[in-house]
């Protein structure tokens, strides 16, 4: 009776950053997921997902590509091997030089951290930036 009872709570519940960000229990690598598209490009869609405590954010193009997907662990960041498209990664831990002559383009920002892309034509690097 008691599981019951609780089951509207557990079911409402969203899972969340902290930050205003609403986070998806599943759908990591998909090309349209079931999430908040949270990205600040119009050119890319961020998607965040948390499971056991560990936050991921997916970056797809336009058209459903996976182009980087960025875990965290507290201050800690990382990017898993995901998609088709090859792509650099810089993580405060480990830093990528950036493509001379590249754009940028802050593609998602939280208040802890942004990712953004730097790109000249399909060489990329994407970096997890820190204040």
């Amino acid at each position: 009776m008691l599981l019951l009872a609780m089951a509207p709570m557990s079911a409402a519940a969203q899972l969340s950053d902290h930050h205003g960000n609403e986070l998806a229990s599943h759908g990591l690598g998909q090309s349209h997921p079931m999430a908040s598209n949270a990205s600040q490009d119009p050119n890319w869609q961020v998607y965040g997902f948390e499971r056991d405590g560990i936050s991921y954010f997916q970056v797809n193009d336009l058209a459903g590509r996976v182009h980087v997907i960025i875990g965290r662990a507290g201050d800690t960041f990382w990017a898993l091997p995901a998609g088709d498209v090859p792509f650099r990664a810089s993580v405060p831990t480990r830093r990528e030089s950036v493509p001379e002559g590249a754009d940028s383009a802050v593609v998602f920002r939280h208040e802890d951290f942004s990712i953004v892309r730097y790109g000249v034509g399909k060489e990329a690097v994407w970096s997890v930036e820190v204040p």
